[in-house]
């Protein structure tokens, strides 16, 4: 005859059992597994940010085996794909092409005003890409370099005009930075994204810019804009020939660029394969070749090294912006 109070027990014990192996199995589970992952983009399908997340998951998705998405989610200079991908599950299936007006201008020109702390909502994985600024004149400006530029600036106070793609970018700032830098009195004239400000120096309306290399270097080549110098610590290797503005103004340093993040709380262990994946396709041949088409120069760096620049980069600009009183409505 049947023990039926023992087997009733043995089934308990059995559902007990199961309860206690279920979570770890599950935080066992291998990662990814098979499902897709997806980079949350800031900014409208078809630009430069875009372009580079669709690079990173065709790379990403060729080293993990899984299908890797590009979902775009324009809105508040890149600040709502961020929010976006801090609230998302901290499970490796979510990640953030992070760049600086989300990440490390949002929390002195943006703050109050966002929904997460860049420095605890997320984690970063990599540095991917760096892209220099070129600081670059209309021809009747008259000055050959940066250097010249300084001088006709002294000379002239506040009759130099200035254009930015808007106040609170890398180049806006890039503009402030020099005129701190420099002690130089020029007219700050911010647009609303890199093109209108493009044309209004190719009409001649102003007279000077920082702009990113895919644009600048073709106006260069073509003798449509003088290149003056590249913004980063030492000559791009995109242009070699110009010299760098610290040259002219020690310590000068104005850039942009592109990373991945993820949701605070993602297992060490992914962030780990996110960036050696990373790490390895910078090197390709046929990324470095797209990426010069974009203007933007390969990092790959590690986790440690992203999460150092950040941090740096958020007190520079942060300091930038309570030097040059510079006020977001």
């Amino acid at each position: 005859m049947v023990d039926l109070s023992r087997r009733a027990g043995l089934a308990l014990g059995i559902a007990a059992g199961a309860t206690v192996l279920a979570p770890s199995a599950f935080a066992q589970s291998p990662w990814p597994a098979g499902q897709p992952i997806k980079i949350m983009v800031g900014f409208p399908a078809g630009g430069a940010s875009d372009v580079m997340a669709r690079i990173i998951a065709t790379k990403l998705s060729q080293g993990l085996g899984v299908p890797v998405v590009v979902e775009n989610r324009p809105g508040a200079a890149g600040t709502l794909a961020a929010s976006l991908t801090a609230r998302a599950s901290p499970d490796g299936y979510t990640l953030l092409l992070a760049s600086p007006t989300a990440i490390t201008l949002a929390p002195s020109t943006l703050a109050g005003k966002i929904s997460y702390a860049p420095d605890k909502d997320l984690v970063p994985v990599s540095m991917v890409a760096k892209y220099p600024l070129f600081l670059v004149a209309h021809p009747k400006l008259g000055v050959r370099n940066s250097a010249e530029l300084i001088q006709k600036a002294k000379a002239s106070p506040g009759k130099i005009n200035f254009a930015s793609f808007g106040v609170v970018t890398s180049g806006g700032l890039a503009v402030e930075q020099l005129k701190l830098k420099a002690g130089v009195d020029v007219l700050h004239v911010p647009f609303n994204g890199s093109a209108p400000a493009l044309q209004a120096l190719m009409g001649g309306n102003v007279d000077v810019m920082f702009d990113t290399a895919v644009t600048a270097l073709p106006n260069i080549r073509s003798g449509r804009l003088i290149g003056l110098g590249v913004a980063s610590p030492q000559r791009s290797p995109l242009a070699p020939e110009l010299p760098a503005v610290a040259e002219a103004i020690p310590g000068f340093e104005a850039d942009s660029w592109n990373g991945l993040m993820v949701p605070a709380g993602t297992p060490t262990a992914v962030v780990a394969r996110l960036q050696a994946e990373i790490a390895k396709f910078v090197r390709d041949a046929d990324v470095k070749e797209r990426f010069a088409t974009l203007g933007a120069d390969p990092v790959g760096n590690t986790t440690a090294e992203f999460a150092q620049f950040l941090r740096a980069e958020t007190i520079h600009y942060t300091r930038l912006v309570q030097e040059a009183n510079i006020k977001v409505d």
